[in-house]
């Protein structure tokens, strides 16, 4: 399996405040979602049915391989975290399910893949656990996947939109994504103890807050998203980072999900146009670049959806279509993502030199596949190991597993 990478209990008031986690539940308490869809060179082969899917990370712990998956429903329909052993990626079974739910419910993975974060950016009710009346992130102890238990707190009042876990280092980047209270700061947390986080220091960005950071292979230099403008640091002093350029993509309204290439010599930054609700196909674009000299940005690809597909929601109103968040396979050439209602796309970006910009253009991206699941609104899509399998948690039908049909 891969590195890792790159929401509320009913019960009795002083019980809302203790973690607790459960084996996966019967069928009968949830109804997966049908294996229907349209779409190219991808196939729907397996679910597992919860509301209010949001982020997932990967981990391989003790010879077996787990997607941590984070939901933002209430738990009547599946909020929390769930365990979804994924070591037979075409048949996930969920192992575990801590009913801690928090909103955005981001969720990392630290670097010993001990401890797991999920963030909250606004305040939790009695049915988050530690995170009750409290905004900030909340770690996890996975050391037993199937027994995961809630631990502590870094309680921060801006909130937590997205955390980042340093790649090397027993460190948290804190992305508040607060866009009205004042300059924007990245807060940073070390989870040495994790029953205990501590706030070490706090970094001003230049604009807003970032929507979300990554870090490079080694740690040593980080990339924000920030709504407006992206932002690069040298992060060699992990506690002390130091701004090293600033700059926006072309037309970007909504500066979302900045990732370093696996080479760490390039950056893919995406635009979320709309924000997640209604907004028309083919949305906010993806952009592809390399970094000269380490942080001088040159704009060496552009993919945006061919498929014309009039996206829509649940109500059958005008669906969010844009890119969301996305990963890449541990080889750096092949790049899935989340399109919301326009459903997962897998992408081949083997080739990103040369001028030309689009998709199927020469030197630049090519589209291996897609597929739109029915009633479906994927907010994440990442890639197993070897890229034949592809993972979204999805806002509508939870756990979907999609087999890559087409070679690149």
């Amino acid at each position: 399996m891969k590195r890792t990478r790159r929401a509320l209990v009913a019960t009795a008031a002083v019980a809302g405040l203790v973690a607790g986690a459960v084996a996966a539940p019967a069928a009968a308490e949830r109804t997966n979602a049908p294996l229907k869809g349209e779409g190219r060179n991808m196939k729907i082969i397996a679910n597992i049915g919860y509301s209010g899917g949001s982020d997932m990370e990967f981990a391989t712990i003790k010879g077996r391989d787990y997607a941590f998956t984070g939901s933002f429903a209430q738990i009547k329909d599946g909020g929390g975290l769930h365990v979804i052993d994924i070591t037979n990626p075409a048949k996930p079974k969920e192992v575990a399910w801590l009913k801690c739910s928090v909103y955005q419910s981001d969720i990392q993975i630290s670097h010993d893949q001990k401890t797991l974060l999920m963030a909250a950016d606004s305040a939790g009710g009695p049915e988050s656990c530690l995170m009750n009346g409290k905004k900030g992130f909340m770690t996890v102890d996975i050391s037993n996947p199937k027994k995961p238990k809630a631990i502590g707190v870094a309680e921060i009042a801006r909130g937590s939109h997205n955390v980042t876990a340093h790649p090397k280092k027993p460190y948290v980047y804190n992305s508040d994504s607060d866009l009205v209270n004042g300059r924007g700061s990245i807060e940073i947390w070390s989870i040495k103890d994790p029953k205990k986080p501590k706030l070490v220091n706090t970094a001003l960005s230049v604009g807003m807050s970032p929507h979300d950071i990554s870090f490079n292979s080694k740690g040593t230099q980080a990339v924000t998203a920030g709504i407006e403008s992206i932002e690069l640091f040298d992060t060699t002093d992990v506690e002390n980072p130091k701004l090293q350029n600033v700059f926006q993509c072309p037309g970007c309204s909504i500066t979302h999900d900045a990732k370093f290439t696996a080479d760490d010599k390039g950056l893919i930054i995406g635009d979320e146009g709309g924000g997640g609700m209604g907004y028309p196909c083919p949305g906010g674009a993806l952009y592809f670049y390399r970094l000269e000299g380490g942080v001088m940005p040159i704009l060496t690809g552009i993919y945006e959806p061919k498929e014309l597909i009039m996206a829509k929601d649940n109500q059958g109103g005008l669906g969010g279509c844009t890119s969301h968040v996305f990963d890449l396979s541990d080889d750096g050439k092949t790049l899935s993502i989340s399109w919301y209602t326009a459903g997962t796309r897998v992408l081949d970006i083997s080739d990103m030199t040369g001028a030309a910009f689009g998709e199927h253009s020469a030197g630049g991206v090519k589209e291996i596949g897609w597929f739109q699941p029915d009633g479906g609104s994927s907010w994440s899509s990442k890639i197993h190991e070897g890229s034949k399998y592809v993972f979204s948690n999805d806002i509508q039908r939870g756990f979907d597993v999609f087999l890559v049909k087409a070679k690149k």
